[in-house]
């Protein structure tokens, strides 16, 4: 457990100083999505159009997701959401493909345990994962309250349909649970860069950035079997968000397999 915890640590150490000025990049990123997002919000509060706004408001804005494809309609696609997923699986990639040709290969060598190598470099993902999403809270917090004040609110519920009209041009019939979202939208964060992680480590980066962009795409034209994919379809799509326990429960079980993959092959490979 004391070597276990070691790797870890290093593993901690190692991926935030070869790794935080992508997040520097993805901050400066989403202040400016925030200040874009409120300066509307700004403007139609001044209107009268709106009275405040919250947290979870701005939150529903930066998940919105795309619409749900039909034949002989215009596929919607989120750029957005495709870049916060591609620029994580990146950053995931870019440290576990480095890592292996570097002193990530000396300490498990050294260790002697390549399944706590593979244990070590999976929790990582996830605080890469936390740490990512919390940058996304803070700026939409921070800024808010900067540019609206006493109209905006922490908290997570939605204000009302009204400022869902204005700012997503839709109209919102699901009554669903935003803490429930966020949820959503973690585990399946976890999901896309865990299975870039995998694909980075038995094969390469490349590989793992074609496999998520393809079920990305693929899951916005057809919801039947990959909505567990794309968090950002659960918000707006009706039969997508109710069925939310099997997708969740769905991407959990991958997340175990994933772990089991990577054991499995690390005591199977050939580090030396």
């Amino acid at each position: 457990m004391n070597t276990f915890l070691c790797i870890l640590k290093a593993d901690i150490r190692r991926f935030w100083s070869m790794c935080w000025k992508f997040y520097m990049v993805f901050y400066i990123y989403c202040v400016f999505q925030a200040v874009s997002y409120f300066s509307n919000v700004y403007r139609c509060i001044k209107n009268s159009r709106i009275s405040s706004i919250s947290l979870g408001d701005s939150l529903l804005y930066v998940f919105r997701g795309a619409k749900e494809f039909s034949p002989g309609m215009q596929i919607d696609i989120p750029l957005f959401e495709i870049l916060i997923v591609l620029y994580i699986t990146f950053i995931i990639t870019y440290y576990i493909t480095a890592d292996q040709k570097a002193v990530g290969k000396n300490i498990l060598v050294i260790s002697g345990s390549a399944s706590g190598w593979w244990l070590s470099k999976y929790i990582t993902m996830l605080l890469a994962v936390i740490i990512y999403m919390a940058g996304i809270f803070a700026a939409n917090t921070i800024v808010g309250l900067i540019m609206t004040g006493s109209r905006f609110s922490m908290s997570l519920n939605i204000t009302g349909t009204e400022a869902v009209r204005i700012f997503l041009q839709t109209k919102l019939e699901l009554d669903f649970n935003m803490p429930l979202v966020i949820i959503l939208c973690f585990v399946c964060l976890v999901t896309m860069t865990g299975i870039s992680l995998l694909l980075a480590y038995i094969s390469n980066a490349v590989f793992g950035f074609v496999v998520n962009l393809f079920f990305f795409i693929v899951s916005i034209c057809s919801m039947k079997w990959f909505f567990f994919y794309n968090y950002f379809m659960t918000i707006r799509i009706p039969h997508v968000y109710n069925r939310w326990p099997y997708g969740l429960c769905l991407m959990l079980a991958i997340n175990i397999l994933l772990v089991a993959a990577g054991i499995i092959y690390s005591k199977k490979k050939d580090f030396i």
